[in-house]
């Protein structure tokens, strides 16, 4: 995901002072490289039903990514890719889990955007960390609390 976010978060970055301009040779790369991002995660994780999944985080992160990437490209991105992920991801054997993934992608966005308020540099650091690690924090979990609930 890093080879993916990263050019798409530096095609918006300005230096001080400078005219905000946007570059789209990164954005590109940042383009062409994400369906690589989703197709890992859906067949490592062995996800049967992995070509119909990528094919809709592919175009959740385009319309995540452009929507609420009016209110930030890096806020847009990591949605994208967190949405993205939670669909792609084989998801385990437990009920709820796909709603305990929603609150991991709600949780990503909000952080993220709170970072970039408060320390820019640390929130588009963030945005290309955090979408994933909160989606296995959220299986496991979920995990856990199926375990926890007697039989």
């Amino acid at each position: 995901m890093m080879f993916s976010y990263f050019p798409y978060a530096a095609a918006f970055a300005v230096p001080e002072g400078a005219p905000s301009a946007i570059d789209p040779g990164l954005v590109g790369i940042g383009l062409v490289v994400a369906p690589f991002v989703f197709v890992a995660l859906g067949f490592i994780s062995g996800n049967p039903i992995a070509p119909r999944r990528v094919l809709q985080a592919m175009g959740l992160l385009i319309v995540l990514g452009f929507g609420l990437g009016l209110l930030s490209p890096v806020v847009g991105a990591s949605a994208g890719f967190a949405m993205g992920g939670a669909l792609t991801l084989n998801p385990p054997d437990v009920p709820g889990v796909y709603r305990t993934r929603m609150w991991a992608v709600a949780l990503t966005v909000v952080y993220v955007f709170v970072l970039l308020l408060i320390a820019p540099p640390g929130g588009v650091f963030a945005g290309g960390v955090v979408p994933l690690i909160l989606l296995g924090f959220a299986d496991e979990y979920s995990c856990w609390r199926h375990s926890k609930t007697p039989a």
